[in-house]
């Protein structure tokens, strides 16, 4: 079995990795890696590999993801988890009133080991809900107001299971298994 080391101070997306890497030993690094002020989710996630593997001197993964609302391109994006603690679930809403609620979730992963760099990706499109459906896990606020494609309810709504056959968290963490599994 392989071992990876996911560096983030989200226990929620920890226990989304674990469900979904079944053929990996997933340790966890409680770490809150700074991450660079810049649109780019890509830019984003390259500097955050290389930061944590920096602090912690051994191959790290990392995750970021961003909500990308139609209404306003390119918006939240890197700034998801500002634009909630700032906002509020009210302030997101209140933003999308009488505008297009279509919307993308992206998560993107960085595997690190100080010499090679892989990246990989994840989308999830949907919509913003009209109301927040039941309460999502602290730190995954988006989940009680997201609905992918496909289906009526929020991923809060959603068994672990019915979300990670359309989470864009899943299909990043999928694509990492598959991109890694000769590595």
């Amino acid at each position: 079995m392989k071992t990876v080391t996911l560096v983030t101070s989200n226990e929620s997306k920890v226990k989304e990795a674990k469900a979904v890497l079944k053929g990996w030993n997933v340790l966890h690094m409680n770490v809150d890696v700074q991450e660079i002020k810049t649109s780019s989710m890509e830019e984003t996630i390259v500097s955050k590999a290389k930061t944590a593997f920096h602090m912690i001197k051994k191959p790290v993964l990392v995750e970021d993801t961003g909500l990308f609302l139609d209404a306003y391109p390119s918006f939240p994006g890197t700034y998801t988890k500002f634009c909630i603690r700032l906002l509020g679930m009210g302030g997101i809403m209140k933003l999308l009133e009488d505008k297009v609620r279509t919307a993308k979730f992206e998560t993107w992963l960085a595997w690190y080991d100080g010499r090679t760099l892989r990246v990989f990706q994840g989308v999830s499109k949907g919509r913003i809900a009209e109301k927040p459906g039941k309460t999502a896990e602290k730190k995954l606020p988006y989940d009680s107001i997201f609905v992918p494609d496909g289906d009526t309810r929020p991923y809060s709504e959603m068994t672990k299971d019915e979300k990670a056959k359309t989470s864009h968290r899943a299909q990043a963490f999928l694509n990492f298994e598959r991109g890694m599994s000769n590595a």
